[in-house]
């Protein structure tokens, strides 16, 4: 039985197929449900690319679900933080 998970993506354009890190949510009944992890992960569009996958379920960040499942091969966990200053690159998106 396959793993289902939860991605959130800021554009569904930005999310494409191949190697990705993103934060995942395991969504498996259970005591661990709703955790949340970084990943390097395969991912693809079509499940049928990628076999032996777990699902993976995007939403984008205002929380609309798309409809149909990616699929996601996870490579590594990666850390559980994200090294580097909080907030110093919304001055750099903001051309500032």
């Amino acid at each position: 039985m396959s793993k289902e998970y939860l991605t959130y993506v800021r554009q569904y354009a930005d999310l494409r197929d191949g190697v990705r890190n993103l934060f995942i949510k395991d969504l498996t009944p259970g005591p661990r449900k709703y955790d949340t992890k970084q990943v390097q992960a395969m991912i693809s569009n079509s499940p049928a690319n990628l076999p032996e996958s777990d699902v993976l379920w995007v939403r984008s960040e205002m929380g609309v679900l798309d409809p149909n499942p990616w699929a996601i091969k996870i490579l590594e966990d990666l850390p559980d933080y994200v090294e580097g200053r909080p907030y110093t690159d919304i001055f750099v998106a903001l051309k500032w």
